[in-house]
């Protein structure tokens, strides 16, 4: 940190004025530069999924062993509703609704205890910013509804109401289940089938879109069923209608349709499988979208990362599917416990994975974990590291996710929805939690492929408190190694107070660039992206600077008269190294001080500030 501090030479006196400045200018000088270089300044800041351990020191990279955020989204397909399942606490932390309700309200679709019924929601994705996307199913439920998406932040809110308070789901009285209370309702207020942005009553849900948006109803058959749904590398969905056999890419910023319908009848020439009705898709590092069929099809999309193509359709037959996971350069499909490898086109048996299955997740080591009663961890040439019963209370699952810290989570297909989680290193049962009503999720419902598989990355999060308010932050800038198609990404967000920071959404910067932003806190995010071969970024260290402040001795905020005064009052001083009254850096405090500090000032004819 770069503090100018004030100390009058001669006897140690420090006179009344001086110290005054001096004391003053104490919290004002904390804006001065911040340098993050050393373990002990990565220790001041929050480390997710990136570690300052190298052999050498003093410098951040990826972790080896892949983590994700430390919640679970889990659909709730009965009651349409998506819970918000906190990993650490063990406990739901909120519900939304992914549909019109409670009962009473208009659109309402009643169908508790029937996760085959209705909007029904079961797929959710988690991108690498900790945004949640849900997928309503729609069985059969008018031409307006059939495949919608929905979007819940993890940070900030869309302020409806302009009531300047973020009014969304809670846990108010923090016993681990979300009620009706504790949920915003959604009502269909003109009837329309549609959900209007209007009608959103939680402000942390950002959109709900139809896919594909903006298809006039009478357009739109029944049935089209909503059943795939996955992140791609440049952040953006693919979901697939199951009936239609198709895919589209849906803008994750707004929900609107960039490019649809892909068919999944194949286009690449070779013998095939035919088409195939999608039912669960992951997408790898190379933009290559696996899709589970529910028809012993595994499918494959090419060429994701563009919005308009071309896309090369593929399908592989004679792999029983339900469940789909991506690690080790494989593909997992559940059911049939089989492993993909896409560098030959061939399949085999999951070795030693003896168990049923439906779900199916490889954690950030790259062990399968799968089971659909009995749940079985094994390493990837297939060695069995531990095999689990169902717990007490529990219940047979159609979905399987492993948390940030490696342990594991089976979703309990009843209408007493149940997480049973296992510790990731021995199986030990850890317990049993309550969600909502007929909890079916088993796709990336944790972020993990998002953040480990389909964009590499980590996070290093810092908030510096600037002891000033209304401070002016210049610009933020870093030292980092970057190998091939890896990177470090910037982004800040300031407030006057750290809990306003949440409230916030992140803005992007480069190198250097004027910040134009003022808060007495600012909160930095590095977030460091790896690539397919595994190399991480290395980032040495980075420097958050404040506008200078000129020549404010005294320290009000602004520069005046009073502090061309102080200047005047110490020429034939001697400063202190970094004495802000020392402007041309001499060595000395003379006249020609006093007149750069007047140049400085901040009103015309140097007046006071008020």
């Amino acid at each position: 940190m770069n503090t100018k501090l004030i100390r009058p030479a001669g006897k140690g006196v420090v006179y009344p004025l001086l110290l005054a400045a001096l004391c003053s200018y104490s919290s004002a000088a904390l804006a001065a530069n911040k340098t993050y270089t050393l373990d002990a300044d990565f220790a001041q800041g929050a480390l997710d999924g990136v570690n300052y351990d190298a052999p050498n020191g003093d410098q951040l990279q990826l972790n080896a062993v892949g983590t994700t955020f430390p919640v679970a989204w889990i659909a709730n397909a009965g009651e349409d509703t998506v819970s918000k399942f906190d990993t650490n606490l063990n406990k739901e932390v909120a519900r939304y609704r992914t549909w019109f309700g409670p009962a009473g309200q208009p659109g309402h679709f009643n169908h508790l205890g029937n996760a085959y019924s209705g909007p029904a929601p079961s797929r959710t994705a988690v991108d690498i910013n900790g945004n949640a996307y849900v997928l309503n199913r729609h069985f059969n439920q008018g031409t307006t509804s059939a495949g919608v998406v929905l979007k819940i932040l993890a940070e900030g809110f869309v302020d409806r109401n302009g009531n300047g308070v973020m009014d969304t789901s809670v846990d108010a009285n923090d016993d681990g289940i979300i009620d009706a209370s504790e949920m915003q309702p959604m009502a269909d207020t003109n009837g329309n089938g549609i959900i209007d942005d209007d009608e959103i009553q939680d402000e942390r849900i950002a959109w709900a879109k139809r896919v594909p948006d903006g298809v006039a109803a009478p357009l739109r058959p029944t049935g089209r069923l909503g059943r795939a749904m996955c992140i791609g590398t440049d952040g953006n969905l693919w979901v697939g209608l199951f009936n239609d056999r198709t895919y589209y890419k849906i803008s994750s910023a707004d929900g609107s349709t960039i490019f649809g319908p892909v068919s999944t009848t194949p286009t690449d020439g070779q013998p095939t499988a035919g088409s195939w009705t999608p039912y669960g898709c992951l997408i790898d590092a190379s933009g290559t979208l696996w899709s589970a069929s529910l028809s012993s099809v595994l499918g494959k999309i090419t060429n994701t990362q563009s919005n308009t193509g071309p896309y090369t359709i593929s399908s592989f037959g004679g792999m029983s599917n339900y469940g789909i996971a991506l690690g080790n350069g494989k593909v997992y499909l559940g059911s049939g416990n089989r492993q993909f490898d896409p560098a030959t086109d061939t399949n085999i048996a999951i070795p030693n994975m003896t168990v049923g299955t439906a779900g199916i997740v490889v954690d950030g080591g790259g062990n399968i974990i799968a089971g659909t009663s009995t749940v079985r961890k094994v390493a990837p040439d297939g060695t069995l590291l531990w095999q689990a019963p169902l717990q007490a209370g529990g219940s047979s699952s159609v979905g399987i996710q492993v948390d940030a810290n490696n342990d594991v989570l089976q979703i309990g297909f009843t209408s007493a929805g149940r997480i049973q989680k296992y510790r990731g290193s021995d199986g030990a049962p850890l317990g049993v939690f309550p969600v909502g009503n007929m909890p079916y999720t088993y796709s990336d419902a944790t972020g993990l492929v998002a953040r480990n598989v389909t964009n590499p990355t980590g996070t290093w999060t810092v908030v510096y408190d600037s002891g000033s308010s209304g401070t002016a932050w210049d610009n933020i800038n870093w030292n980092d190694l970057a190998p091939a198609d890896t990177g470090v990404q910037v982004a800040f967000r300031t407030a006057e107070s750290q809990a306003g920071l949440a409230l916030v959404s992140y803005q992007p910067t480069t190198k250097g660039t004027a910040l134009a932003s003022s808060g007495r806190f600012i909160q930095v995010q590095s977030r460091l992206n790896g690539n397919e071969q595994g190399d991480s970024p290395i980032l040495f260290d980075l420097t958050i600077a404040a506008v200078d402040a000129g020549c404010d001795v005294d320290g009000n905020g602004a520069t005046d008269s009073a502090d061309v005064a102080l200047v005047r009052a110490g020429i034939g001083q001697v400063p202190l190294p970094d004495d802000v009254r020392d402007q041309n850096d001499d060595g000395k405090i003379t006249v020609n001080d006093a007149r750069l500090c007047a140049l400085k000032c901040s009103l015309p004819r140097c007046a006071v500030a008020p």
